[in-house]
């Protein structure tokens, strides 16, 4: 196993990711990249007499929250236990750009969170982790976010 791509979010179930790359990258000291993607939401149209459009930020104040330096802290993190990383910052659809980026670097993993949302919200809105289980071409993990024996 020479990469491992480990996409990130800055949730609660950020770091238990992160440690499980870090656990399955040693034995083979492989290459991890970890990717951010910032998700360009459409504007909004208000319904009455007229469309109104809810104007979105624009994508340098998406952009401008931190999340280098919170890359930076998690390769930093990285290279002191020996491991090579490297990270990624993008805006766009979630799904398509981890797929779009394990293709185009040829990971061997992808390591990913799962929230504990309910059946609803997966029924209506879905996930990026099932969008990416669904659709990957390599083996994918699913880090959960509480043990489950818990």
């Amino acid at each position: 196993m020479k990469s491992i791509l480990v996409p990130v979010d800055f949730s609660d179930v950020t770091l238990k990711v992160v440690k499980a790359a870090i656990q399955l990258a040693k034995p083979f000291q492989s290459r991890i990249t970890l990717m951010h993607v910032v998700e360009i939401t459409p504007q909004i149209l208000g319904i009455g007499p007229a469309p109104e459009a809810v104007p979105t930020p624009p994508p340098e104040e998406l952009a401008d929250s931190g999340v280098t330096e919170k890359l930076a802290r998690l390769e930093k993190l990285l290279t002191s236990v020996g491991l090579d990383s490297h990270s990624v910052e993008l805006q766009g659809a979630p799904v398509d750009l981890i797929l779009s980026e394990a293709e185009k670097a040829r990971v061997d993993l992808i390591v990913l969170g799962s929230h504990s949302r309910g059946p609803l919200y997966h029924l209506f809105v879905g996930g990026v982790t099932e969008g990416v289980l669904k659709r990957a071409r390599c083996p994918v993990l699913v880090v959960p976010l509480s043990d489950p024996t818990s």
